[in-house]
Parts: C-alpha cells; structure tokens; sequence
C-alpha cells in the first residue's frame, strides 16, 4: 500500500452503509475537522477548517478517528464509543498500521 490511505465513499458495519462526507461549512460551523453521527450513520470530514486547508494526513487521521468511533458503536460498545482518550489512541494504532503495512 506504501503509505497511502484512500478514504472510500461508503463502506457496511453490521449490515448498516456507513456514508463519508467532506463538508466544511458543517465542521467550521461546529468547531470540529470531523464527526461520526451514529443515527444518521455518516462521517464527517473537513477538506478545510476555518478557511484552513486540512492536510491529507490530519484528514487520514480524523477519518481513522471517526471510523473507530462507528465501530464501537457497531458493537454495541456504547461507552467506549463515547471515550475520546481510548478512540484516538486506538484511531492513532490503527492509521499507523495502515500507513506502514507491506
């Protein structure tokens, strides 16, 4: 894969199409560079924030971010969904496997 990440459109959890979109009025307005909205089941992205660019890596991260969010939530794991410190830990092991896997 040599390092690159492709965040895909749409992809299926439990049965359930999960749809990926890049909205950054949606994240400036809300004070955020991404979202996961479990009812809804769509990730949010920004491609700017704050009339920022947002780097391919910090949107890779973020996607990563968000993804283990929905997975959790997938699994029923209601409160781990909701502990920011063990998402981004697990969000960070899990785009650096990605990023360096052969």
């Amino acid at each position: 894969m040599n390092g690159s990440i492709i965040i895909p459109e749409k992809f299926k959890l439990a049965g359930k199409t999960i749809t990926i979109i890049v909205d950054d009025d949606y994240c400036t307005d809300n004070g955020f560079v991404g979202e996961a909205d479990f009812t809804e089941k769509v990730i949010t992205v920004c491609g700017r924030f704050k009339g920022k660019v947002v780097s391919k890596a910090e949107r890779e991260q973020t996607y990563y971010h968000e993804l283990v969010h929905m997975i959790l939530d997938s699994m029923g794991k209601h409160k781990l969904k909701y502990d920011e410190g063990f998402v981004e830990d697990f969000a960070q092991r899990l785009y650096e496997y990605e990023k360096t896997k052969q």
